[in-house]
């Protein structure tokens, strides 16, 4: 079934299956599967909190899991579409991974 289809305590099961395996996998040090969790458990979360956060377009945010940053330039679904600082490139994130940014 997809995120987009799923009731909110389907996603909040879907979520805490993703953690179950991310932490399995954190543990056997399998870097690109632990990241892989993490991707689909944004994602996930992205869908169960579409309705209720605020993304402004122009503004930086910090992104978790990351030591980067970036500039929304446009939202699509649950994605967010910007700039990352460091390397200037346009990337897509999950709403779900954007953290306000502290003021500098």
């Amino acid at each position: 079934m997809l995120y987009s289809e799923m009731s909110k305590e389907e996603l909040r099961r879907e979520m805490a299956e993703l953690q179950r395996k991310g932490r399995e996998a954190y543990e056997r040090e399998n870097w690109s599967e632990y990241e892989i969790y993490m991707t689909r458990w944004y994602l996930a979360k992205s869908y169960e909190i579409k309705d209720d956060v605020h993304i402004e377009i122009g503004r930086t945010y910090r992104i978790a899991e990351e030591y980067d940053r970036l500039t929304v330039t446009a939202i699509e679904g649950v994605m967010a579409w910007g700039i990352r600082q460091m390397t200037g490139e346009t990337t897509a994130v999950p709403i779900a991974q954007l953290e306000e940014a502290d003021e500098a």
